[in-house]
């Protein structure tokens, strides 16, 4: 039987037709990826009590992916980022999630800001394959290993650590008398622990624990229960930054002139503009470079900065700045390394494969492994100069021990 030459033309049209849509069809399967854009989303505090760290963290990220467009992208395709507020609110960071995920089919994820959040996003990550940077740094984001989480930074216990080892073995304070400060919330338990089981290292247990949440405006008390112990050197465990200028100028107001040492979070420049001489003996420890440091990458990120913020270094200034910037350059890199032929598990193994990355002084090396999805192993101390506003590094990047 012979085809008709006509209905033979309509058929191989039809075909044509079918896997031209079929082609296209599995282009969108390719979960946040077009021809020519990456889609990324990011979960972030906008609005809520955490801003004051979170919305430095946003810019960083955005005027990085922003330079990375301006000059080409990444491996032809240009950053298409999306920011969701989640308020620091687990639940608000799961509905997040879900909007990135199933509306705007993102590749890759940075964030969200919080321990809490974080932990209970994991399950939905590892489900949903989604390689994710989060911005919290608590132990339990990097252990146990999970396939799809990468920690792009120092965790806080290690931080801690390093802290408290700087106050004994290079301050070495006479009788030290140590009083341990905390928020009463997931985080500064966390910092706690870790500072009670050095301290003990140290031979040293504090005096006392007060506790000061975010959003106090008085700290009296603890001030006053602090000099009744006659405590000569007092650790923030897990503070962010106001209620660390809350206790600083309740500390001067009631004369107890002594040495301060903060955690990672509350390394903000913000802390010794507010307090100025009641920071004069403030020290802090950060993974992350100020604005002003030295290094190839800190002048580049200033570079870039003030050419889209001309005459705005002062709101740029601090480390959370610089680490939403650290962010986007390691999972920029592990974008460049999966190639043009992208998806979920050629970036996870892309990002393995990063090994003794300079960061050019924005921070120590980063280093990865199919083992060890934790990417620093440094951080530095700074002293506050309310001279200057700045932080003035006191040591070089130390290695956690």
């Amino acid at each position: 039987m012979k085809m008709n030459s006509k209905l033979f033309c309509a058929i191989c049209l039809v075909l044509i037709c079918f896997f031209t849509f079929m082609s296209d069809g599995y282009a969108d399967d390719q979960r946040g990826l077009t021809s020519d854009t990456l889609t990324i989303g990011a979960v972030l505090d906008q609005t809520g009590p955490a801003t004051s760290v979170t919305i430095p963290i946003t810019n960083g990220i955005k005027n990085y992916f922003r330079y990375t467009n301006e000059h080409g992208g990444i491996n032809g395709r240009k950053v298409k980022l999306i920011v969701e507020d989640d308020r620091y609110s687990i639940p608000m960071a799961i509905a997040a999630f879900k909007k990135l995920l199933y509306r705007d089919k993102i590749l890759a994820m940075i964030g969200p800001g919080h321990s809490g959040a974080a932990l209970a996003l994991f399950r939905h990550i590892e489900k949903e394959k989604i390689p994710t940077i989060p911005v919290a740094l608590g132990e339990k984001i990097i252990s146990p290993v999970r396939r799809y989480v990468f920690c792009a930074s120092e965790i806080y216990p290690n931080t801690m650590r390093a802290i408290i080892d700087y106050m004994i073995e290079d301050l070495k304070p006479q009788n030290p008398i140590v009083a341990l400060v905390y928020p009463d919330n997931e985080t500064g338990k966390m910092d706690l622990k870790a500072a009670i089981e050095r301290l003990k290292f140290h031979k040293l247990t504090p005096v006392t624990k007060e506790v000061l949440n975010p959003g106090s405006l008085d700290a009296t008390s603890q001030v006053m229960t602090m000099k009744s112990h006659r405590v000569n050197n007092i650790v923030l465990c897990g503070f962010l930054t106001q209620p660390a200028v809350v206790l600083l100028r309740e500390l001067k107001k009631f004369g107890m002139d002594v040495p301060v040492f903060g955690n990672t979070a509350a390394a903000s420049e913000e802390i010794i503009d507010m307090t100025r001489s009641a920071a004069e003996k403030y020290y802090a420890v950060s993974p992350f470079a100020s604005w002003y440091d030295e290094g190839e990458g800190v002048a580049f990120m200033r570079k870039v900065t003030l050419k889209y913020a001309p005459g705005t270094e002062k709101p740029y200034r601090g480390k959370f700045y610089t680490c939403g910037w650290i962010l986007a350059v390691v999972l920029n890199e592990g974008l460049l390394r999966a190639g043009r032929d992208i998806d979920g598990e050629r970036l996870v193994t892309a990002l393995e494969s990063i090994k003794d990355f300079d960061m050019k002084g924005l921070s120590g090396p980063v280093n990865f492994s199919s083992s060890n999805h934790k990417g620093m192993n440094s951080a530095k101390v700074f002293k506050a100069d309310p001279g200057t506003g700045k932080f003035v590094p006191v040591t070089g990047w130390k290695i956690s021990k």
